[in-house]
Order: structure tokens, then sequence, then C-alpha cells
């Protein structure tokens, strides 16, 4: 825009050259003053205008867009604890349910104090684990052995019964942790015995029947016995049938117990003792 300019009036009177002479040193001189007008406001074009407001929304913009990548961060931490929560109220839940469901359950054989607080394992002390189950070999000498049912009242005070072996990959895993003790009649008594109904039947501790065996010798029927496994170079070949009164070692079989994770100590790999 063009600078504004500031006009004034000049007025000039007849020359009279009398008075031009008499008073010539006192006749004032009138000048005339013409100023530019300088602008007292910056003018803002329409394209300052858009600039600025654009570079407000811009700011904006960046700063909402910040706030939002926080609120989504804390948003994933707190999923990520809600998870955590929802996974630990089912193992107490499932470790509840486990406790109610056993006639005898005993804290202390699962959990000690240590230094870092309570830990628990999912097997008792100086049992192990194989999948989803807890065994203990019992390695006492004569004085500790037992009959089928007193092996069998032994694991129910750890809410377990005497094994029961449905699969090869078990039957493997037993023979791995028997030893050859005494003489070739005793071996560790196991959860399967003869049940008489209609007719003879091999039952286990569950009240299932026996479906494969993994026998030495097909045993006669009708005698009452009860089923030992014997240390084998032939772990598919290894079980016997005695009389039940006979004493020996056992093998008792419990469902691994899962803590809450906060609970949990390292898993005991060890053999048992007595």
């Amino acid at each position: 825009m063009e600078d504004e300019l500031c006009y004034s009036s000049v007025i000039f009177k007849p020359f009279d050259k009398e008075k031009s002479k008499v008073r010539k040193s006192e006749e004032p001189v009138l000048y005339a003053e013409v100023k530019r007008k300088q602008s007292t406001s910056h003018i803002e074009t329409p394209d300052y205008i858009h600039m600025s407001k654009h570079n407000n929304i811009l700011a904006q913009y960046t700063k909402e867009r910040a706030a939002n990548q926080q609120l989504l961060a804390e948003k994933e931490v707190l999923e990520q604890e809600r998870a955590r929560l929802v996974t630990q109220g089912q193992q107490m839940n499932n470790t509840l349910d486990f406790i109610i469901h056993k006639s005898s359950f005993s804290g202390d054989k699962y959990c000690q104090f240590t230094e870092n607080g309570v830990q628990c394992t999912s097997c008792p002390q100086n049992w192990i684990q194989n999948g989803s189950s807890c065994y203990y070999f019992h390695k006492g000498n004569s004085n500790s052995w037992g009959t089928w049912t007193e092996s069998q009242k032994y694991c129910e005070k750890y809410g377990a019964k005497l094994a029961i072996i449905d699969s090869v990959g078990e039957q493997e895993f037993i023979n791995q942790h028997t030893e050859f003790y005494y003489d070739i009649h005793h071996g560790y008594w196991i959860g399967l015995s003869e049940k008489r109904g209609n007719v003879w039947v091999w039952t286990w501790t569950n009240g299932a029947q026996l479906e494969k065996g993994f026998w030495i010798n097909r045993p006669y029927e009708g005698y009452t016995y009860c089923v030992l496994s014997m240390p084998s170079e032939s772990p598919l070949r290894s079980w016997k049938a005695e009389h039940c009164y006979m004493k020996s070692r056992w093998i008792c079989e419990v469902e691994v117990l899962t803590w809450p994770t906060f609970l949990q100590a390292q898993r005991n790999h060890s053999d048992p003792s007595t």
C-alpha cells in the first residue's frame, strides 16, 4: 500500500515595492512543508493470515497426537496387567479346586518358606514330574516296605493313588526310575489289582479296567493278585502278578498342581528319597 501524503495551504500576498524597501528585513518568510505520513499499523495480507492459522492448527495437532500416543501406551500396559491378573485368577481357582477335591491335602508337602517368601512346587517334595503327573518311587529298606493295601494308604496321604499306567511312554518312564532290590520276586506296587464281578477283571485304582498290559508272563486269573512293575531291560515286558499281602516298594501318582505364578518355585527334579 502507498504511503499517505499530508498537504498544507500556502497563501501568496501582492508584492509592494515601497514597503519592501522599508520593511524588507522585517518581513516574515512563510515556508510550506510537505511531509509524508508514515503508516502506524501493520496490514496483514490474506496469505499471512492463512499461514498463521495453519501453523496454529499444526502445533495443536502435534500436541494432541503426542498425548494420544501416550494414552495408547498406557492402555497397552493396562491390558497386559489385566491379562496377567485374569491368568492369575484362573490359576488360583484351579489350585483351590484341586485342594477342595482332595480328601487329604497338606500344604507343607508343596510349599516352603524361603528368603523370598512362600515358594510352592508343582509336585510334593521328593516327587518327580513327568508330563501332567507327579510320581513317588519308594526306596526305603525292608522295614518300610508295604503290602499293596498299605502302599495305597501311603499314597492317599498325598491325595494320590498307586500309579496308573496307560501308555508306552509312561511305562518307559516308570522303568527308568525303578531298580533291582532284594530278589527277583520284589518290584514296585502299581495301582492294578484283580477284582471279582461276574468274571475276574484287572482293575485300576480309579475303577477303569485294564486295556493293555506290559506283562512278563500273562498271569492266571482268579487268584486275587496285585501287580508289581519289575526293573527290566525290556520296559514293555515288566509287569508281574503277586499276592497282594507281599511287602514291597511302591509307586504313587498324583496330578500336577499348578500354583499361581507368584508362588511357583523351581521344579524339583531330584530323585525321591524316604
